[in-house]
């Protein structure tokens, strides 16, 4: 029988996983090392194909959070972070609090 914690790859494949899927659709991830967590960050040019956008979002979908911002000064961003360790099965809604910016 499968276990709660069977079910979330650990936290370098599935940074290596959403790595590799954003190279793959032509952005640029850039890793991040922050106290508790590593994040991917990458610019997405206005020309990203409307094609890709759900391919990103599964991958995105990958990250304990993730975020995109648009602005007109310095256009667009992506952002997923990943908890440095698995949370425990019961213990993932006080990482989330903790761990974020």
């Amino acid at each position: 029988m499968a276990t709660e914690d069977s079910l979330v790859p650990p936290p370098e494949s599935r940074i290596a996983e959403v790595a590799t899927g954003l190279t793959a659709v032509g952005l640029r991830p850039k890793r991040v090392e922050d106290r508790g967590h590593t994040s991917l960050e990458a610019a997405v040019p206005r020309t990203f194909p409307d094609a890709s956008w759900p391919r990103l979002l599964a991958l995105l979908g990958k990250a304990d959070w993730f975020g995109l911002a648009d602005s007109s000064a310095r256009g667009r961003s992506l952002w997923a972070a990943f908890h440095n360790s698995t949370p425990a099965p019961n213990d993932t809604a006080a990482a989330d609090a903790r761990d974020q910016p």
